[in-house]
C-alpha cells in the first residue's frame, strides 16, 4: 500500500495545477470537493484527506496568481504604462559581456518588486550583483516578459548578494576553462544563456540533457563527494549527513532554487533526520514530502516539467533497485538508466516531443565520467583565489572531462533510431504511455519462457507494425525543398535551401489547447536535423500566424527575423518582440523590394511598402508577401493578404510556379485578375479541418478549377512537400502525415 503521504501531495498538486489557471471559479471547484470530504470523512478518512488536499492546492495557486499579478512583471504585462515603456532599479543576478544579451534581476523599485528577466544592450558590461537603473520596454505578460533595456545606468558598482558570488564564479570559469567556460556555467551555475544552441541539441538527442540542467545529479555528485571527504577526515555519520545537506542547501541557494535540485537538498535533509531519528521512511513518501515542499514554497514549480521529469526518474531508480536487488551485476549497473529513461518518456514527449532511448548507454558513460567532473570543476572555481596552480590543474583534468562528456552526446546522435523525435502533446505521450505499459506488461508476465517469449514477440509485432505503417520517409533531394505544415487553421511553412539551410514562414496558430509551434513545428523541424535556421519571415500579427513562432525561434535562435514592423499592442506581438529580443537575431521590418539570398533561393519581398503601410486597411493586408526564386521556380507565398493587396500589385508579379492561397481561400482573396496574372501550376491552400470560418470557399475552389489549376489543401492530405530543381515547374509532390 502506498502510502498517504502520496496521495496527498498528488491530489495537492492537482489542485493548485488548476488554481494557477487564470479565469476559473474557485468557489464553484471547491464546494464539490468539500462536500465529498466531508461524505467520506466518517468511513474514509484517507479519501476525505485527499478532497481537502485538493481544495487546499486551488486556494494556493489562486494565492500565487494573485501575487504574482501584484509583482511589477505582473502590472506591466497588464499594458499599464505608456506603449510598455518602464523603469526600475535592478539588481543583476548574472554578468553581462560588453556584447549584451539575457540576464536576470531583481527589481528594488518601484515596491511592486519581484524577478524580472531583461535584454540587455550592448555597449554596457555589467558585474552580476550591481545596481543599475533601467529603462525601456516591457514586452510580454507576467509569464513570459522581458524587459527591453534601451538606457541603462549604473547606480552601485558594489556586487552584493547571490548575483556577486556568482558573477565572481563565472569571471573564473572564463580564466580557467576559456572557450568551455559556456559549458561550465550551465553545468556548475545553470547560466544557459551563452550556451551553443547546437551543444543543447545534440546534449537533448543523446538523451543527456539533464547534465546541462541543474537537477538532483548535480548536487548528488556535491553532497557525496563532501561526504566521503569528511568520512577520510573521521567526522561521525550525523555530521556527515548534516554537513552534506548544508552544502546541498547552500549550492541551491547560489542556484536560485531550481526545483529539481531543491527536490535533491530536500531529500538528503530529510534522509538526515530520519537517519538521525534511526526511522525508517519509505522511498515514495519522502519523495512525496519533498515534492510537497517545493510546491508549497514555489507553487509555480507545479507547472515545471523539470521538477516532473525529476521526481518521476528517482521513483524510477527507487523501484529498480528494488525490483533487481538480486539481479547479476551488469543487469544492476544498467537498470536505473534504463528505468530513467521509460518513466520520463511520456513526460518529455508531452513537453518536447523527444525521447532518447540512446540516453540509456549514453548515460551508463557520461554519468560516472560527471561524476568525478562536476566536483572538479567546482574544486577548481573554489581553489582559483586560493591556490591558482592547484586550480589550473584540476581544471585541465574536468576540461579532459567536459570533453569525453560532449563526446559521448556526439555519438549518441549519430545512433540510427538513438532518438525519438515526435508531435509534442498528448498523442506522443499517449504513445511513449502504451510503451510503458507494455514494458509493465511482460515484467509482470509469469515466469513461464515459452508465455514471456509470447508476450514478447506480440509487443514485438505490434511496435513494428506501428513503425512500418506510421512511418514517412522523404528521399533526399539537393534542392529547394518547401514543407507547407498541417497545422490546423493557419499557416507554418519551412524551406530548405539546396545546401541545407533552413527558413521558417510564420509558426502556425496557439490556442489555450495547443501551441503550433511547440507541439508540431519544432518537433518537425528537430526530425529534419536542424539544428538552426537562417531567417524567420512572420507575415503579420495574427495568432494563426504569429503564435507558434515564439516557441520555434526559442528552440532555433535565428540569424535575421523579418516581420512588417506595424506597432500592434496586442500581449501575442509583445510577447514575439521579446522573443526576438531573447534570440539575439537580427530584426527587420520588411519593405517591397527586400531581398534575402541563401544558396541561390532569394525571398524578394513584395508587399508591403512604406506607402501601404501608412493606408487604414486590416491587419492581414499589411502582412508580408513574398515571392521566392530559384532557377526558373517561382513561388508565391500570399500569407493573409486580399483583393486590395493584389489590386496593387497587379502587373509586377507575373507567372508563378506555386501559389500559396492568400487567406486560407476565403472569398476576400485569389481573385480572377490575379489568377489570370499568376497562371499558377499548383495552387496549395493551408486551411484547419471542418474550420469555423467556411475555408477554402466554394467560389475560390471553383475559380481555381476554372482556371485549371490543380489544388491541394492540408486538411486533406496533411502536410504538402513540395521539391524543385530550379528548373522543372516542380519535380515531386508529396502528400503525408
Amino acid at each position: 500500500m502506498r502510502p498517504p503521504i502520496l496521495w496527498i501531495t498528488i491530489a495537492f498538486a492537482a489542485g493548485l495545477w488548476v488554481g494557477l489557471e487564470p479565469g476559473h471559479e474557485v468557489l464553484y471547484l471547491a464546494l464539490p470537493l468539500l462536500a465529498g470530504a466531508a461524505l467520506l470523512m466518517p468511513r474514509a478518512p484517507v479519501g476525505a484527506a485527499l478532497g481537502l488536499a485538493a481544495v487546499a492546492g486551488l486556494l494556493w495557486g489562486e494565492a500565487a496568481l494573485a501575487r504574482r499579478d501584484a509583482t511589477c512583471a505582473g502590472k506591466w504585462g497588464r499594458g499599464n504604462g505608456d506603449e510598455g515603456a518602464v523603469a526600475a532599479i535592478v539588481r543583476l543576478v548574472d554578468p553581462v559581456s560588453d556584447a549584451g544579451g539575457l540576464t536576470g534581476g531583481d527589481i528594488l523599485a518601484p515596491s511592486c518588486g519581484g524577478a524580472l528577466d531583461l535584454r540587455w544592450p550592448d555597449g554596457h558590461a555589467a558585474h552580476g550583483g550591481s545596481t543599475w537603473l533601467v529603462a525601456g520596454r516591457y514586452a510580454g505578460d507576467a509569464a513570459r516578459g522581458i524587459l527591453v533595456a534601451r538606457r541603462v545606468r549604473q547606480i552601485d558598482a558594489q556586487r552584493r548578494g547571490r548575483g556577486a558570488l556568482r558573477d565572481r564564479i563565472a569571471a573564473r570559469s572564463a580564466e580557467l576553462f576559456g572557450s568551455r567556460a559556456p559549458l561550465v556555467d550551465a553545468m556548475v551555475l545553470a547560466r544557459r544563456a551563452e550556451l551553443d544552441p547546437a551543444v543543447r541539441e545534440r546534449f537533448a538527442r543523446s538523451g543527456l540533457a539533464h547534465l546541462l540542467a541543474i537537477a538532483g545529479l548535480h548536487v548528488g555528485f556535491l553532497a557525496g563527494w563532501f561526504a566521503l571527504f569528511l568520512r577520510l577526515g573521521g567526522v561521525p555519520p550525523r555530521w556527515r549527513m548534516l554537513g552534506a545537506a548544508s552544502l546541498a542547501f547552500a549550492y541551491v541557494w547560489l542556484l536560485g532554487f531550481p526545483a529539481p535540485a531543491t527536490r535533491a537538498a530536500i531529500l538528503l535533509g530529510l534522509a538526515g533526520v530520519a537517519r538521525a531519528r534511526e526511522r525508517v521512511v519509505t522511498p515514495y513518501a519522502t519523495l512525496a514530502l519533498a515534492a510537497l515542499a517545493i510546491i508549497l514554497g514555489d507553487p509555480w514549480a507545479a507547472r515545471s516539467v523539470g521538477l516532473w521529469l525529476s521526481v518521476a526518474a528517482v521513483a524510477a531508480i527507487s523501484w529498480s533497485g528494488r525490483a533487481l536487488a538480486r539481479a547479476p551485476a551488469w543487469l544492476r549497473a544498467l537498470a536505473p538508466a534504463a528505468a530513467t529513461t521509460i518513466a520520463t518518456a511520456p513526460i518529455s514527449a508531452f513537453a518536447f516531443g523527444t525521447v532518447a532511448p540512446i540516453g540509456v548507454l549514453a548515460n551508463l558513460v557520461a554519468v560516472p565520467i560527471a561524476g568525478l567532473t562536476v566536483p572538479g570543476l567546482v574544486l577548481a572555481l573554489t581553489l582559483a583565489p586560493l591556490w591558482h596552480g592547484a586550480a589550473r590543474l584540476i581544471a585541465a583534468g574536468a576540461g579532459l572531462g567536459l570533453e569525453l562528456i560532449d563526446l559521448t552526446a556526439r555519438a549518441g546522435t549519430w545512433v540510427p533510431g538513438g532518438h525519438w523525435i515526435g508531435q509534442a502533446g498528448w498523442p506522443a505521450a499517449a504513445l511513449w504511455c502504451g510503451v510503458v505499459a507494455a514494458l509493465w506488461w511482460l515484467w509482470h508476465s509469469p515466469r513461464r519462457p515459452w508465455l514471456l517469449t509470447a508476450r514478447a514477440l506480440f509487443v514485438v509485432t505490434v511496435g513494428v507494425w506501428i513503425g512500418v505503417f506510421g512511418a514517412a520517409s522523404l528521399d533526399d533531394c539537393r534542392c529547394l525543398t518547401i514543407h507547407f505544415l498541417d497545422i490546423g487553421q493557419g499557416d507554418a511553412i519551412v524551406l530548405r535551401t539546396p545546401a541545407g539551410r533552413w527558413i521558417e514562414v510564420d509558426g502556425g496558430p496557439r490556442t489555450p489547447q495547443l501551441d503550433a509551434g511547440r507541439r508540431i513545428v519544432v518537433p518537425f523541424l528537430r526530425r529534419q536535423g536542424v539544428e538552426s535556421l537562417a531567417v524567420v519571415v512572420a507575415t503579420h500579427g495574427d495568432a494563426d500566424h504569429l503564435g507558434g513562432l515564439p516557441a520555434v525561434i526559442a528552440a532555433f535562435p535565428p540569424r535575421l527575423v523579418l516581420e512588417p514592423g506595424e506597432p500592434l499592442g496586442r500581449p501575442l506581438y509583445l510577447e514575439w518582440l521579446a522573443a526576438v529580443e531573447r534570440s539575439g537575431a537580427e530584426w527587420h521590418a520588411a519593405r517591397a523590394g527586400d531581398r534575402v539570398t541563401l544558396d541561390s533561393v532569394t525571398l524578394q519581398v513584395l508587399s508591403p511598402d512604406a506607402g501601404w503601410m501608412a493606408m487604414p486597411v486590416d491587419v492581414n493586408d499589411h502582412g508580408v508577401v513574398l515571392l521566392v526564386k530559384y532557377g526558373t521556380t517561382r513561388i508565391v507565398l500570399e500569407a493573409d493578404a486580399g483583393l486590395p493587396v493584389e489590386a496593387r500589385l497587379a502587373g509586377t508579379v507575373g507567372p508563378v510556379d506555386v501559389l500559396k492561397v492568400g487567406h486560407h481561400g476565403s472569398r476576400s482573396a485569389t481573385g480572377e485578375a490575379w489568377l489570370d496574372e499568376l497562371k499558377p501550376a499548383l495552387a496549395v491552400i493551408s486551411v484547419g479541418a471542418h474550420n469555423n470560418y467556411g475555408h477554402p470557399a466554394p467560389e475560390v475552389l471553383e475559380r481555381l478549377a476554372r482556371h485549371g489549376i490543380p489544388v491541394l489543401r492540408t486538411d486533406r492530405g496533411g502536410t504538402i512537400t513540395y521539391r524543385t530543381d530550379g528548373h522543372r515547374a516542380y519535380t515531386d509532390v508529396s502528400h503525408h502525415d
